[in-house]
């Protein structure tokens, strides 16, 4: 018998300033020690007060949890890491199906690792299969259709993918912690371009992880190793880049990035559990959560995901489980 578990917390909702595998960890997360004592003064922003009482969905077994996306049904995708496998929840948070199957054949995964998961606008999945140093197209159910990738630094080529994102048109786009450029597909996995460099500069990734695309085609490339968010146009060119955690005067780990239906970009801080919401410029709007790791509503967040409601899902690693958070 499958068991789940719902825990519903007294829900508070607060309102936010804006219109089969070990999981690998990122070569450059450090541990959140004594992150607090060597913080700079923090300046007068907008965040979230506490305490924090978020529900959350968690399912037995469940472990390092990592990439989330939602379909037109409102069911939503969760890639279970540490245990090589696809969640599938209905909008209530039960357990539809697993897809578990452990290898390296069509529909099966290996070493999933710091892999995320996307759905386009036909609700057709695109799951990262780190071991098999590919990515697979499923559609809603789970049936396999087609995959692509090999390992190498080549086009179409992988070293261990982690962000990966579709466009209004269906195109997918990845981003490598191995390659240090963005692919980008077309639905069927056919290579379309690249773009970025090793390095610091412009337009160039250290290890870039969480992507995602708005409704414009504007590319939002997270990197943990440079603590910074950039943004591209739709043929990959650099628009502008900003920084992470100034509001409390450290910067953090960025991980995932979603974006909402103003525009605004939210990015989960791996590092000190919280999200920090930006204008599509980059500007800072506000954040749920502060400089204290201990009492910050998340534990090591990644994925995020909008319902289309605005409800906001948040993938904690750590904790097992997925935060559900109210946004107005």
């Amino acid at each position: 018998m499958i068991k789940k578990y719902i825990v519903l917390s007294l829900s508070i909702i607060f309102l936010v300033s804006c219109g089969g595998s070990e999981a690998l960890a990122p070569i450059s997360t450090v541990e959140p020690t004594q992150v607090e004592s060597t913080l700079s003064p923090t300046p007068e922003v907008t965040m979230t007060p506490e305490p924090f009482d978020f529900p959350t969905i968690t399912y037995e077994g469940m472990k390092d949890p990592y990439g989330i996306a939602i379909n037109s049904l409102g069911n939503f995708y969760v890639t279970d890491a540490g245990n090589g496998r696809v969640l599938v929840f209905d909008a209530q948070g039960n357990l539809l199906s697993t897809w578990d199957k452990q290898g390296s054949s069509d529909g099966e995964f290996k070493s999933m690792g710091f892999g995320g998961l996307a759905i386009d606008s036909n609700d057709n999945v695109f799951v990262v299969d780190n071991g098999n140093f590919r990515i697979q197209k499923f559609d809603k159910d789970g049936n396999y259709i087609t995959q692509w990738g090999s390992e190498g630094t080549g086009d179409s080529q992988f070293v261990r993918v982690i962000g990966i994102a579709t466009d209004k048109d269906d195109n997918v786009y990845v981003t490598d912690d191995g390659n240090p450029f963005v692919q980008k597909f077309d639905n069927d996995g056919n290579f379309i371009m690249k773009f970025g460099a090793q390095g610091n500069g412009d337009g160039q990734f250290s290890h870039a992880t969480g992507i995602a695309v708005d409704a414009n085609g504007n590319i939002f490339v997270a990197d943990y190793e440079l603590k910074r968010v950039q943004k591209f146009d739709s043929a990959g060119n650099f628009i502008t880049v900003w920084k992470m955690g100034d509001d409390i005067g450290v910067s953090g780990i960025p991980e995932a990035i979603a974006i909402d239906s103003q525009g605004n970009v939210y990015i989960s801080d791996y590092l000190l559990g919280r999200i920090q919401i930006f204008d599509n410029d980059g500007n800072f709007i506000s954040a749920i959560g502060g400089k204290s790791i201990s009492s910050n509503p998340f534990k090591r967040p990644t994925g995020i995901v909008f319902d289309e409601n605005g409800k906001m899902f948040v993938v904690n690693q750590s904790g097992n489980n997925i935060s559900i958070v109210d946004l107005p």
